[in-house]
């Protein structure tokens, strides 16, 4: 069989069905009550909605599902859920089916659909294809990967955003344990920003560290931080994540 490569969105285990995010997102307590209900600034940009405080803490619960449909291709099912404001406000629910074909051991392509649904409702959320360019490999025992991703995003008031995300990580394991330490960095690259109030160039900058484990043959768990550093308004901020992340095979 070919060995398919798994990029972690952000970094472990990232493979997500919206549903059981919501769930893993209420089990964990993070999820206020009115998350949905808070009323967006007037002072917002329209393509942006309420600023994010600097500093802000979120919590941020990937869950996902993969299925190998024969030895090249795979179908996954990603999402993720977002909690801001100092954990209390529910902003925003990521979804994103795809199809990976592998071409070789270490190099694959990806495809599929992103939706970005922002809350309160109400705020333009943002939609579009996707595609991926995946390479992965082995070094005695570190793990190196990279994914050269490009979104074309299409908002609801009219706004475009066109971007690439350079990622690369690597996945070290954790002495005879069944653990393994992850760190990456993911770099935004805004290339089209038509009405969207982004200036082109870099937008974000993604810095992740964290561990994991399998708890079944099947699933994965993985916990970390990520500090995600981003451009508004001419001036860069940034933004403290604690991530958790489940992925399970259907096969």
């Amino acid at each position: 069989m070919i060995g398919r490569l798994r990029i972690p969105y952000g970094w472990l285990f990232p493979r997500a069905g919206a549903l059981v995010a919501c769930l893993l997102s209420m089990a964990f307590g993070a999820v206020p009550t009115a998350a949905q209900h808070h009323s967006s600034s007037p002072s917002s940009s329209p393509a942006r909605g309420p600023a994010t405080p600097n500093g802000d803490l979120w919590l941020v619960n990937s869950v996902g599902i993969e299925y190998d449909i024969n030895p090249q291709w795979a179908f996954h099912f990603d999402s993720l859920l977002q909690i801001d404001r100092h954990i209390s406000r529910l902003r925003e629910l990521e979804v994103r089916p795809g199809f990976e074909y592998a071409y070789s051991p270490n190099l694959a392509v990806a495809a599929g659909y992103v939706q970005y649904q922002r809350y309160p409702t109400g705020l333009p959320s943002r939609r579009g294809p996707f595609e991926d360019l995946l390479y992965r490999n082995q070094f005695g025992p570190i793990a190196f990967a990279g994914r050269l991703r490009t979104e074309q995003l299409f908002y609801d008031n009219g706004a475009v955003l066109i971007r690439t995300r350079p990622l690369v990580g690597v996945r070290i394991p954790i002495g005879d344990s069944p653990w393994e330490f992850a760190v990456s960095d993911e770099v935004f690259i805004d290339l089209k920003v038509d009405r969207t109030g982004h200036q082109t160039g870099i937008h974000h900058n993604k810095t992740y560290a964290g561990v994991g484990r399998p708890v079944t043959p099947q699933m994965k768990v993985s916990a970390g931080y990520e500090l995600d550093v981003y451009e508004r308004n001419g001036t860069f901020r940034s933004v403290n994540q604690i991530r958790l992340g489940i992925v399970y095979r259907l096969n």
